[in-house]
């Protein structure tokens, strides 16, 4: 867990007086990201610019996997919408294993080398390692071959060993174009012959992170009715223009190696002296079986395959040119879920960006009628507004109505925010419903419906982490306690009796 402390000398009674501190018990406001802005990442050196990869390239991809994708992403009640299909080395490829590595050493005994894993005509690639071998003093670094020289991410062996995803591996970032370009940097003391890792899986993506052209219809072509966040800045003001900088891209790998998309929330705790990123999604993400309560070892390996992009807007209003995206990679502790209703925060385990916004929350219920907004990245696509009514509450979920914009595919797990005197503030996260273009505008048609999990349900699954209790010493001092070290908690006991939300049952899951 990453923590940002302020200024050590800010006493803590003034500490408490920060906005955060002073949200009503069940509630809390919403602050900017204090992150600096991260510093650009580069290969080793140019010297070894002309390095010789050692390259790994599969046979093309079979029409009929790309075709199988469509109609399940096309299928009514499909889940999260599935962005990359898994292909295995020793199926797919000519090569089931890494070719050896070619090292280029300098005079202090450091020395480099590189791997290019290729899928042809992937629009990006995410690489299935198998780290396990790796001594935990080698560096890895990522880039694709669409922007050679633009490195996503560097990773420690270390780090890389305690994300091990659904298939035991650990999942790379996210990079544009048919092939993945790996830097292995062994610092001096480590032995060459000392350094084995393998790339048995991949997942060729069928969306890249910042073209408008997608291989597939429908993943990042969202209906026409969606309404970039940028169109409605000036309308909504101030306090819009920083509660979408909560909301985020998510792309995560499940069994097998297929990639999926949701949408998920930056969340704000009450505890003025850090940051901590919480993130509000939902429980069927990271799994299809709603039926059943959430297995944490299960969830917890998806969760450590998981990136946030965030700032995945367009630059006007009605235009297709995107803004400089930020990819958060490592990864999220799991904490909690419900698959009664399908609430679920994670703990980023990196820092949140430069420029992302911790969004307020309200722990009450909403009521019948009140207005409401919705931001997600319908079918992956760049940031979107929408915005109705609430239209009935029962003990799970809260049914909403729009009058603007609808939801898609990749719009799960995104925030439902209500406005009151201090912003907007998180009320639950989308889970499903039969909304569309089609039928959006009529809050009378219950096919303009989507059901969000009700945040006031869970509250109290989540208060150890939002809003943890200060602990009195010495009589009146307030002293804050620590917050509980990855504390993982499978579902919410008390919701065991509760009934899952009525007349939903065919409902297509977002």
């Amino acid at each position: 867990m990453s923590h940002r402390f302020r200024l050590l000398s800010c006493a803590i009674a003034l500490c408490l007086a920060s906005p955060a501190a002073l949200s009503a018990s069940g509630m809390a406001h919403g602050e900017p990201s204090l992150s600096p802005k991260s510093a650009s990442l580069s290969w080793r050196g140019a010297a070894y610019r002309n390095l010789r990869s050692s390259e790994v390239r599969y046979d093309a991809m079979p029409a009929e996997q790309l075709l199988q994708l469509q109609r399940r992403n096309a299928a009514n009640g499909m889940k999260a919408p599935q962005i990359g299909i898994g292909r295995r080395a020793g199926i797919e490829s000519r090569q089931a294993r890494l070719p050896r590595l070619q090292w280029m050493g300098d005079s202090r005994g450091n020395a480099v080398a590189r791997l290019r894993i290729a899928s042809p005509d992937a629009m990006g690639l995410r690489v299935g390692l198998d780290v396990s071998r790796l001594p935990d003093g080698v560096e890895l670094r990522f880039a694709g071959s669409a922007r050679p020289d633009e490195i996503v991410a560097m990773v420690r062996a270390a780090d890389a060993k305690r994300l091990p995803g659904p298939d035991g591996l650990y999942w790379t970032p996210n990079t544009d174009g048919e092939a993945q370009i790996i830097e292995l940097f062994k610092p001096a003391g480590v032995k060459a012959t000392s350094v084995a890792i393998e790339a048995p899986m991949l997942s060729h993506l069928i969306a890249d992170t910042r073209s408008s052209f997608k291989l597939i219809e429908k993943i990042g072509e969202s209906g026409s009715c969606n309404v970039d966040v940028v169109c409605r800045v000036n309308e909504l003001g101030p306090a819009f223009a920083s509660v979408k900088n909560a909301v985020a891209h998510m792309r995560y790998v499940r069994t097998g190696g297929g990639t999926f998309i949701c949408t998920g929330t930056l969340l704000n705790d009450t505890v003025p002296a850090t940051q901590t990123p919480y993130f509000h999604t939902a429980n069927h993400c990271f799994t299809d079986n709603g039926s059943i309560a959430p297995v944490a070892s299960q969830m917890q390996s998806v969760a450590n395959t998981l990136i946030t992009i965030w700032n995945y807007e367009t630059t006007g209003c009605g235009n297709l040119v995107q803004t400089t995206t930020t990819q958060v990679t490592g990864g999220a502790t799991y904490l909690y879920s419900s698959h009664l209703t399908d609430g679920m925060l994670l703990r980023l385990n990196n820092p949140a960006p430069a420029g992302a916004f911790f969004a307020g929350w309200n722990a009450k219920p909403l009521n019948a009628s009140d207005a409401i907004t919705g931001i997600h990245h319908p079918a992956g696509d760049s940031k979107m507004v929408s915005t109705g009514q609430t239209r009935s509450i029962n003990t799970t979920v809260t049914r909403v109505g729009w009058l603007s914009g609808t939801t898609e595919g990749g719009s799960s797990g995104s925030g439902l925010f209500s406005i009151g005197p201090n912003g907007y503030v998180l009320r639950g996260g989308l889970w499903r419903g039969d909304a569309s273009c089609s039928n959006t505008g009529s809050l009378a048609n219950s096919a303009n419906w989507d059901e969000y999990s009700r945040f006031d349900v869970d509250f109290p699954s989540l208060k150890n982490w939002l809003e943890p209790e200060p602990e009195a010493a010495n009589g009146s001092r307030p002293l804050l306690r620590p917050r509980p070290a990855n504390k993982t908690m499978s579902t919410a006991s008390q919701l065991q009796s509760l009934r899952p939300a009525s007349g939903g049952g065919n409902a297509q899951r977002r």
